[in-house]
């Protein structure tokens, strides 16, 4: 899946809802469990994503669904209006919660994120605003 920036605030103005991508992660990890994909092609997480998962305060993800290691981070970038291309990393509720009250549309998109072995995937994307 090839993501952009742009595809944020298109979307996020479009009305449109909050997305799972619990169904494409189980698939994922059905075709690494069945070794039609390498372990290195889904733990190849960017360095930032693994330091941010690193010094999360509280990895609250659970464990890693393939090398078990009890610290999975959930990781949330949101993106908007008067917000960098890159997104703005938001670690807490309370966060999400100050671009719920803002003005504009902003979306959020939770990724998990194992620091052990770099396995990465977008779990959701959320609408707040």
């Amino acid at each position: 899946m090839v993501f952009h920036p742009g595809i944020a605030a298109t979307d996020a103005a479009s009305g449109t809802g909050d997305v799972d991508y619990r169904l494409q992660r189980r698939a994922l990890l059905a075709d690494l469990e069945a070794g039609r994909i390498a372990r290195h092609e889904v733990c190849d997480a960017h360095p930032e994503l693994v330091r941010v998962a690193r010094n999360c305060e509280t990895p609250d993800g659970g464990a890693c669904p393939v090398c078990d290691f009890d610290g999975l981070a959930w990781i949330h970038y949101v993106f908007g209006p008067r917000l960098p291309a890159s997104g703005k990393l938001a670690l807490t509720d309370t966060e999400l919660d100050r671009y719920r009250q803002r003005s504009g549309d902003f979306a959020a998109y939770r990724v998990e994120v194992c620091a052990s072995c770099g396995w990465h995937h977008l779990l959701r994307r959320i609408v707040l605003g």
